[in-house]
């Protein structure tokens, strides 16, 4: 069907502020605008370039760059590049990945945040910060997916076929079919958290799965996905995951210190 090449999957993480509260029949969802901000880059190991909008030539980056909404970011071949963004949290790339920055913006006095990501191609690695009581969105999106979550680890595979592996280390992620609806929300607007249902009966117009610790999904480049299952945590541990958690644990007692 032509429609599957819109078919994309939403991830948002369950213990959202709100669960379990009943939202009021009628209510409509909340928004929050967001001015933008920056990423900077607080790591980069061997090289990486960034094309401002639309606008030749790359230039390249080095530690302490500033990313901005709209430009897009290539990593070199044996090379990794860490963000450090407003809210607090990371992500990582490995070689050969290219993404756009849709969005990076972080209001502190209500501690909301809109991280908006767009994998073009390779490997990303997120630590999503705790901290934040407020609403907000941190979304790494691929061609077929959209992946969301608040106070989570996890990481996610964009293959050229435009297949995706999204596999969560800490915290619990919703897995659902993108609607036309998300697919044409724009930066900056969030909706209000809300009850986040369990599993429900999957169908080729509409699915939801829960995905928790340790688990992986694999979406197919059509937009289908297959069940969520147990990854085996031993054969995962590749050169690219102990790299990320001795990066995720040297963060931890950085600012474990600075609390003392």
């Amino acid at each position: 069907m032509t429609t599957w090449c819109k078919i994309s999957v939403l991830l948002v993480f369950a213990a959202i502020v709100g669960v379990g509260m009943p939202a009021a029949a009628g209510d409509a969802p909340a928004t929050v605008e967001i001015a933008g901000g920056a990423a900077t880059v607080s790591l980069l190991d061997g090289s990486a370039w960034v094309q401002k909008g639309a606008r030749p030539p790359e230039s390249a980056l080095s530690v302490d760059s500033r990313v901005f909404p709209g430009d897009r970011v290539r990593i070199g071949k044996g090379s990794r590049l860490e963000l450090e963004l407003p809210d607090g949290s990371f992500l990582r790339f490995d070689e050969s990945t290219s993404f756009t920055v849709l969005a990076s913006g972080y209001r502190e006095k209500d501690q909301s945040r809109d991280i908006r990501i767009r994998m073009l191609l390779g490997k990303a690695w997120a630590r999503v910060s705790r901290f934040l009581l407020g609403r907000g969105r941190f979304v790494i999106e691929t061609p077929t997916a959209v992946a969301g979550v608040r106070g989570t680890v996890y990481r996610l595979n964009l293959n050229q076929d435009r297949s995706a592996t999204v596999k969560v280390y800490d915290g619990e992620v919703e897995v659902r079919r993108r609607q036309e609806d998300q697919a044409a929300e724009g930066p900056g607007v969030l909706k209000a958290p809300h009850p986040v249902s369990g599993p429900q009966p999957v169908t080729m117009e509409q699915w939801v799965y829960i995905v928790g610790a340790l688990q992986q999904i694999d979406i197919r480049s059509d937009g289908t996905a297959a069940p969520p299952f147990r990854f085996d945590i031993e054969a995962d541990l590749n050169d690219w995951v102990r790299w990320n958690q001795m990066r995720d644990e040297k963060i931890r007692e950085v600012r474990e210190k600075l609390q003392k």
